[in-house]
C-alpha cells in the first residue's frame, strides 16, 4: 500500500476540518483531542508549520465549544492570515 502525498493545510483542508466538525461528533471528538493526527490521516502535513498549527488549535477550541463565536473567527481568520500570503484562496505547496 502506498503512502498519501502529504500537504501543506489549504483553505480547502481548513473548510473541510471546520465542516466534518460541525457535522460529524466522532470526528468533531478525535480533533479536539489530537487534531495533527486528525489531519495527518486527511493526508496534511503541520510537523514545520507552527502557524498552520495555532490554526488547527483555534479551530480545535472552536469545535470544543470554548470560544464566543465572533472571537473564535477572529481567531480563526488571524491564524490562517498568518500562515498565508493574506489572500483566501487554496493555496499549492
Amino acid at each position: 500500500m502506498s503512502k498519501k502525498h502529504k500537504h501543506g493545510l489549504t483553505l480547502e483542508d481548513v473548510q473541510t476540518i471546520i465542516g466534518r466538525g460541525v457535522l460529524d461528533e466522532s470526528f468533531r471528538q478525535a480533533f479536539v483531542q489530537d487534531p495533527e493526527e486528525v489531519v495527518k490521516r486527511l493526508g496534511v502535513s503541520v510537523e514545520d508549520d507552527d502557524n498552520a498549527r495555532e490554526l488547527l488549535s483555534s479551530i480545535g477550541k472552536v469545535l470544543e465549544g470554548g470560544s464566543d463565536i465572533q472571537a473564535a473567527m477572529d481567531d480563526i481568520r488571524k491564524a490562517y492570515e498568518e500562515s498565508s500570503d493574506g489572500v483566501i484562496r487554496p493555496r499549492c505547496a
